[in-house]
């Protein structure tokens, strides 16, 4: 296993961008279960693919924060909202 060496700063650049990448995951599978998108869509094939990716994100956000010690991960687009809210 590779180590990688960000600062605090560079970790929370590397989050925020996954962050978005978990709404358009979010809103993609908004649009495949409701017929109506607010937003941008990812390409996928279908709703499921969708999910697939979406928890693929999640998961990595997960393990970052877990690893860096911080808890409150972004699970959800809710979840960032409440965070920088």
């Amino acid at each position: 296993m590779k180590k990688i060496e960000l600062n605090e700063v560079e970790w929370g650049q590397v989050l925020d961008g996954l962050a978005c990448r978990v709404a358009l995951y979010e809103e993609t599978v908004g649009y495949y279960e409701h017929g109506v998108s607010y937003g941008h869509i990812a390409e996928v094939r279908d709703g499921d693919e969708a999910k697939v990716i979406l928890n693929y994100y999640c998961e990595i956000i997960r393990k970052i924060e877990s690893q860096l010690g911080n808890e409150g991960y972004v699970q959800s687009v809710e979840d960032l909202r409440r965070n920088l809210g």
